[in-house]
């Protein structure tokens, strides 16, 4: 049998934000000349996030991620749910309907208004503010076509982790889970295909037949730098795309097929999640559905290349293991219109409705290579040893930084003397900026984590004090003065010792990059063992005991 651990790795060793989805993003036909529509995964950015850390705090700002419920099974126990036959998928009536706006064409979900010609981009303004003239830079660098492609493709969300090319994760999930509608993010369980509040049935193929697909999978993308993994789910911190595997069409909102997946083009959202209706067929068969849905994520739409994974009914067409197309090929076209992203054809093939497969993706993603350069994160604000007044907001102001796109970053607020996690906070939005309300007096210890997809990990610590007491060394338990003066209990300033680098610097970590995984557990807190599956780095083992430490011996560190 092969090994588990055959494709924990990168496929290209080394690539969101929270895509709060609009439900019906609405086309717009009276610009010069341009008929668009948002790309329903770009999310720009609205201002500072408020976090409320008080005891009755605002939920409509709270201080931590949800967390999802735990995998009904784990990967290890998947020969426990195998299925004597596949479910029918033909017959099957479901009265569930995809959100308004939003409309199936085969196995892809896109905006309603592509199907009437609207091209995807995203920010709909923008591209419409400057004409028909490119607003990106040097085209030249990546497109066949660069005169033909329009306003408002290949822009880029300018803010840190969006940058191309990127590195990526694909997340094989084999075990199901517990979904919710609403947006699309894989680290929260959050889909507009889903039927909210369902548990999402556990692969019923087995484990044998589960890593046969898996490396089936990882082979298509091998020649960019997205790593398919799935045993052990990535940590919430890291931007990836999450594949359901088994079940069935009825289990989502979706219509009758083997697969269903969101069209993202250029991958603006980076947290997908899409499915696989795929039990007990042959493995290549599987894998093929797996790589097009994965594919719609990415932004590659339908085509009539019967030898690639992204034509449309293939399944009936040919057989065998298949791979990505390497010409222009034309797409599938609905209603007289490509329902696929135009933009970025033009710019590959110099028509919309032609799609060179494998230009599309290396346009967005690194070509396949080790990341030796670990990611860096600094807090601009509060600064080190800051003091603030009960009531008073603090600002969190971060500046992540990595030499590729793709990469994800959090922080968390730790009360020094009992080491509780008061906040706890992925920046899904890539926002940068959050207001920090409600902390009663005391020390506390201000963590941002910058993670990469080699899983280096970088980090910043600030120790601030709160309130007049705070600030004066406070009061021990017994009501006496505390120890530490001006420093906040000892705590505050700059430091001297030792310490970790944070960077991942592990025996194992990353410099071919399949390093140490130093990965964010499931709900987001520490950092766990296995993460995706690697080994784990020295640096960030333990981290709330270690930081915690740390913080009460004055310590503070910069990468």
């Amino acid at each position: 049998m092969p090994s588990k651990l055959a494709i924990q790795r990168f496929a290209a060793p080394s690539i969101a934000m929270l895509v709060a989805l609009s439900l019906s993003p609405a086309a717009v036909a009276d610009g010069p000349g341009r008929n668009v529509v948002a790309n329903p995964s770009y999310l720009p950015s609205q201002g500072p996030v408020v976090v409320d850390v008080s005891p009755d705090g605002d939920p409509a700002h709270p201080a931590k991620d949800g967390q999802y419920a735990p995998s009904e099974a784990s990967f290890d126990e998947l020969d426990n749910y195998i299925l004597a036959e596949d479910p029918n998928l033909e017959g099957v009536r479901t009265e569930h309907v995809l959100p308004e706006g939003l409309a199936q064409i085969g196995g892809m979900v896109v905006p309603q208004a592509m199907l009437n010609g609207a091209d995807m981009v995203a920010d709909v303004e923008r591209a419409l503010a400057v004409g028909n003239e490119p607003v990106f830079g040097d085209p030249e660098d990546f497109c066949a076509f660069p005169d033909e492609v329009p306003s408002g493709i290949y822009d880029q969300d300018q803010r840190p982790g969006a940058e191309t090319p990127r590195f990526h994760t694909v997340y094989l999930n084999y075990t199901g889970a517990v979904l919710t509608r609403g947006g699309e993010n894989s680290a929260e369980n959050m889909s507009n295909i889903a039927i909210s509040n369902h548990q999402y049935p556990v692969y019923g193929g087995g484990e044998a037949k589960a890593i046969a697909v898996a490396q089936a999978v990882q082979a298509d993308f091998e020649d960019w730098a997205v790593r398919v993994v799935y045993i052990d789910r990535p940590p919430k911190v890291l931007p990836y795309t999450m594949v359901m595997i088994g079940g069935h069409y009825s289990d989502t909102t979706a219509g009758p097929s083997g697969g269903v997946a969101p069209l993202d083009c250029e991958d603006y959202g980076q947290r997908n999640v899409c499915y696989v209706f795929q039990n007990g067929s042959p493995t290549a068969g599987q894998a093929n559905v797996a790589s097009q849905e994965i594919g719609h994520t990415l932004g590659l739409g339908h085509t009539s290349a019967v030898d690639s994974v992204m034509a449309a009914g293939y399944a009936t067409t040919q057989a065998g293991d298949l791979g990505f197309n390497n010409e222009c090929t034309s797409t599938i076209s609905v209603q007289g219109q490509g329902a696929s992203c135009v933009g970025v054809n033009k710019c590959h093939c110099g028509v919309g409705d032609e799609q060179h497969d494998k230009s599309t993706l290396s346009a967005t993603f690194a070509p396949a290579g080790p990341d030796i350069t670990p990611p860096t994160i600094e807090l601009l604000s509060p600064d080190d040893g800051a003091q603030f007044e009960v009531d008073e907001t603090i600002n969190i102001s971060l500046e992540p930084w990595d030499d590729v796109g793709g990469y994800g970053w959090m922080f968390t607020i730790t009360d020094v003397d009992s080491g509780e996690v008061l906040a706890e906070r992925v920046d899904y939005h890539r926002e940068l900026l959050f207001d920090v309300v409600g902390l009663p007096a005391g020390t506390y210890e201000i963590r941002a984590l910058v993670q990469d997809h080699a899983d280096q990990v970088g980090e910043d610590i600030a120790i601030i004090t709160v309130g007049e007491d705070a600030a004066d060394g406070g009061e021990d338990a017994d009501g006496g003065s505390g120890e530490g003066g001006e420093g906040g209990g000892g705590s505050g300033g700059e430091g001297e010792g030792g310490g970790n680098d944070g960077t991942g610097d592990g025996e194992d970590d990353s410099g071919d990059g399949t390093g140490g995984d130093a990965g964010l557990d499931d709900e987001g807190g520490g950092v766990a063992e296995d993460g995706c599956n690697c080994r784990t780095s020295d640096s960030p083992a333990g981290p709330l005991a270690l930081f915690s430490l740390l913080a009460l011996l004055g310590l503070r560190r910069r990468d």
